[in-house]
């Protein structure tokens, strides 16, 4: 989707140079804040709890079941010189526990907030906003394959539109299959609910080349992570990767109407991430985990799909810390 400069100019007033955001991001207040509930939900998670003589018993069936409050909480920041773009993210994962078989469908209920810091001629809002909910499953289908399915359905709006431009249907389903304890195979696809990218394959293998060692090359994300220590309680993990990201919110363009912004980047990161011990071989381990991300962000840009414009952002540095479950 392109548009020439003279379109482009005439419908968008030019852009101011330096950063004019309304709201700067508090990043040193931010980082403190997301660290400290990193520390927080880690502590929780770790805690032991008090049980019943009678269930004294049964304490080693149960000392390998992930402890905590279910939640996930994430912290990330892409700023440039002229823009910046912060979302501060909550969700909660509940499983199904009755009648649904081993491992039972995770319902995971979630909001964002997006601080969008633009020039103020380009007249977008500031406040953007997502609740979503979805639904997870994993089941064995066969000796050495496993299908897992996702569903779910946001609402993703600066809160004044409210048309079905705001709501945006997501999921996946994935086909995975264990060639041996090194190797596995992924084939199947993600519905991203983007107007510029409506679903992407997910196509791609899990390789374990050595001990400490991992090379995720599934598509749309791709990374290789190295382990760099491991206490025989929680592991500690380097690495690097890529891919893509973006959203779809639909707002009120003032003088326009209802419409939609979608933004787009392609990146690099680096990260550490720790996260409970468990074999090498496991792809979905359970149990409290937490990271930081930094990275490299380009081919920028911000989609106006009723004008069918496309503005091109710079690139940009990224920031993201993260605890989840």
């Amino acid at each position: 989707m392109e548009a020439t400069n003279e379109s482009t100019e005439a419908r968008m007033p030019q852009r101011k140079s330096g950063w004019t955001a309304q709201k700067p991001i508090p990043l040193v207040g931010a980082l403190a804040v997301g660290l400290l509930c990193m520390l927080i939900t880690d502590a929780i998670a770790a805690a032991p709890r008090m049980q019943p003589q009678s269930a004294k018993t049964d304490s080693a069936s149960t000392s390998q079941r992930p402890r905590g409050i279910p939640i996930g909480l994430e912290s990330a920041w892409i700023v440039d010189s002229e823009t910046g773009l912060s979302t501060q993210s909550a969700n909660l994962k509940l499983p199904l526990l009755r009648g649904f078989g081993t491992p039972p469908p995770i319902v995971k209920i979630g909001f964002a907030y997006t601080d969008l810091s633009t020039p103020d001629s380009l007249g977008l809002p500031n406040d953007l906003y997502e609740y979503s909910i979805g639904l997870s499953t994993i089941r064995k289908i066969r000796e050495r394959w496993m299908l897992r399915t996702m569903l779910g359905m946001n609402f993703a709006t600066d809160n004044e539109n409210r048309s079905s431009d705001a709501w945006r249907f997501t999921g996946g389903v994935f086909a995975i299959h264990q060639k041996s304890p090194q190797l596995s195979w992924t084939f199947g696809a993600i519905a991203l609910g983007r107007s510029d990218l409506p679903v992407v394959p997910a196509i791609g293998a899990v390789w374990l080349p050595r001990p400490g060692t991992r090379v995720d090359l599934i598509l749309p994300n791709p990374k290789v992570n190295f382990l760099v220590a491991d206490n025989g309680q929680r592991q500690q993990w380097c690495y690097l990767g890529g891919g893509l990201n973006g959203n779809t919110w639909g707002y009120e363009r003032p003088g326009f109407g209802d419409d939609t912004l979608t933004y787009s980047d392609l990146r690099i990161v680096a990260g550490w991430e720790s996260r409970p011990s468990a074999p090498a071989n496991q792809p979905y381990v359970p149990g409290r985990k937490f990271g930081i991300e930094a990275g490299y962000a380009f081919s920028r840009d911000l989609e106006f799909e009723d004008e069918a414009i496309e503005l091109s952002l710079d690139d940009a540095l990224i920031f993201r810390i993260n605890t989840r479950y």
